[in-house]
């Protein structure tokens, strides 16, 4: 049994991220001096850190002996794009929606609109014949209730009675106004 295990048996793990590892953590004054050599020399990573308020060291142990026999390489970022590209570019063929396309590939809509702004500009989608649609305006509250918009005092739908009593209460501030609203009621008369 190493140092590691020893301290682990003793601390106890917690998940800490980023790690992927679980973690050992130790306050200052409980980590000894002598151990770091020997937790370095088992392959451990040591790292000190403001913890949850306090100085602590964090001990890792990576396991790279089980990740390189279980994983595969990962593949080159420029791979992986031109992967995704062709994804996409199979996917609009087939004339998923924008929707459908985010969904199957697992991207967040801020990828999907880097990737087909690169395939626009490389001039792909319109060799594909792939035209966006747009969203149709909603319509506005009014629109959607159908009420009417409210008639404003110089229109020739509002009643006579009205437009004359409005005349009688501006009569003497706004004359100008008033004889506009005399000129209406003719033409409603009429």
């Amino acid at each position: 049994m190493g140092l590691f295990e020893e301290l682990a048996s003793k601390f106890g793990f917690q998940n800490v991220e980023p790690f992927k590892e679980p973690t050992i953590i130790i306050d200052c004054k409980d980590f000894r001096k002598e151990w770091e050599g020997q937790l370095k020399g088992e392959g451990c990573k040591i790292l000190v850190s403001d913890f949850l308020g306090r100085s602590c060291f964090l001990i890792r142990k990576p396991q790279a002996s089980n990740n390189s026999v279980n994983e595969q390489p990962t593949p080159q970022p420029s791979q992986q794009n031109s992967n995704v590209f062709e994804s996409i570019t199979e996917l609009i063929k087939e004339g998923k929606t924008f929707k459908e396309i985010r969904e199957s590939l697992g991207l967040t809509h801020a990828q999907l609109m880097g990737y087909l702004s690169n395939l626009k500009r490389r001039g792909v989608l319109n060799s594909v014949g792939w035209i966006p649609e747009r969203r149709k305006r909603k319509a506005s509250t009014r629109e959607a209730k159908n009420e009417p918009a409210k008639p404003s005092l110089n229109s020739s739908n509002l009643p006579v009675r009205e437009m004359l009593e409005a005349s009688l209460k501006l009569l003497d501030s706004h004359p100008k106004v008033v004889r506009l609203l005399l000129e209406k009621c003719l033409e409603a008369l009429t």
